[in-house]
């Protein structure tokens, strides 16, 4: 399964030194940002499959959806790597992104069929670690098999590594269990979904991953423009950013063990009270330094807040999922809708603000921080965090 989540980031990351290649044999000028589309459409076949594996998951049954969606990834990115001109590469990329949704939902299933409560968070952690280790190796094979040919290479390397996961999910065991099995007609679909959305737990904890989406995706959108334009090193930013892939993934690691030893629910909300300590140092230091802290300060903070809030990504899922396994591919979607469009519909309030000092994203961080960890703490029924707190 973590290899599964690890197709949506090498399907991206390892073609990023590749660019220039493809601009030059599309006949395109060295600043065109046409070939940016590679990526955007590739997440917008992401997110259409957010709403379809789920419930083809919980009718038919999490195998056979699963080994669909992997054999989508690999033929549309063998497409994609043939393709002769950018709209070919286009259509082929949405389809791409398409397939690549059946693993990343479908596995959220599998889990929650197999796994509970502590557990689920531990698994989900290790998941979330090796999915953080791929952006820092991928643009490292990509470059490097740019040094032996063609940039259909760099492409080439998601439907292979699609290859390779299929053959090993062969192993897999059908974990659906033939009662829970779910009609696909819309009046049952939104009755499951509305079951879901009811869940206090579900909802909670959807809330506070779309909270924690819309402080991160400012991140992602707008870091380069940050450290180059408000610090003046651009030149250094790749290097700035797999640090912070890898101290990342060591936050992540470190909670499942946590976890074993605290629970979840205690884990989760020690990492939000810390998270929300820092978020509030980091601003404060940056409205008493006029917007741009020292270059330093920017950094460690930056990767401390994105780590803590990454560490939490896995803790919060498995929450959401706990009490809806038996509709657990249905929910897996619902989850990620809420999640992603949500988080995407809040970023731009921040990605937009940010101009000549990094307040806003400190603003950002802070405020949507503290949504997401009232939304966690009204879905815990038990109150742990005010009790730790």
């Amino acid at each position: 399964m973590a290899a599964a989540s690890a197709t949506v980031a090498i399907s991206i990351d390892a073609m990023l030194p590749a660019f220039g290649d493809v601009r030059e044999y599309l006949g395109l000028s060295s600043d065109s940002s046409s070939v940016a589309l590679i990526v955007t459409v590739f997440f917008a076949g992401l997110g259409v499959g957010q709403f379809v594996y789920g419930p083809l998951a919980d009718r038919f049954g999490r195998k056979p959806v699963f080994m669909a969606g992997l054999l989508l990834y690999v033929v549309a990115g063998l497409a994609t790597t043939l393709a002769t001109s950018l709209g070919w590469m286009l259509v082929g990329r949405f389809f791409w992104g398409l397939g690549a949704a059946g693993p990343r939902i479908v596995s959220q299933a599998l889990l929650r069929d197999r796994f509970r409560g502590d557990a689920l968070a531990r698994a989900m952690a290790i998941i979330v670690t090796v999915f953080l280790a791929v952006p820092t190796l991928a643009p490292v094979l990509g470059q490097a098999l740019l040094q032996f040919g063609s940039w259909r290479y760099t492409f080439a390397v998601g439907p292979v590594f699609g290859v390779i996961v299929a053959l090993w999910s062969t192993r897999l065991t059908e974990t659906l269990e033939p009662s829970n099995r779910r009609s696909i007609n819309l009046r049952s679909l939104a009755r499951t979904v509305g079951s879901i959305l009811m869940t206090r737990r579900t909802l909670g904890n959807a809330l506070a991953l779309m909270f924690m989406s819309g402080a991160f995706l400012p991140y992602l959108g707008s870091s380069e423009r940050m450290y180059g334009e408000i610090y003046g090193h651009g030149d250094t930013f790749f290097l700035w950013f797999a640090i912070s892939s890898i101290v990342m993934a060591g936050f992540t690691l470190l909670s499942a063990r946590v976890v074993r030893r605290l629970g979840a629910r205690r884990t989760t909300a020690g990492i939000f009270i810390l998270l929300l300590a820092v978020a509030t140092v980091n601003l404060a230091i940056t409205v008493g330094s006029d917007g741009v802290p020292a270059f330093s300060f920017f950094v460690v903070g930056t990767i401390l807040m994105i780590s803590l809030q990454t560490a939490l990504s896995p803790l919060l899922t498995s929450g959401a999922l706990d009490e809806v396994g038996h509709v657990a591919g249905t929910a897996a979607s619902t989850i990620g809708v809420v999640s992603l469009l949500g988080g995407a519909m809040l970023s731009p309030l921040v990605d937009g603000a940010i101009g000549l000092t990094v307040t806003p994203f400190a603003v950002g961080f802070l405020l949507f921080s503290l949504g997401a960890a009232f939304a966690a703490a009204w879905a815990n029924k038990k109150n742990e965090f005010a009790r730790i707190a």
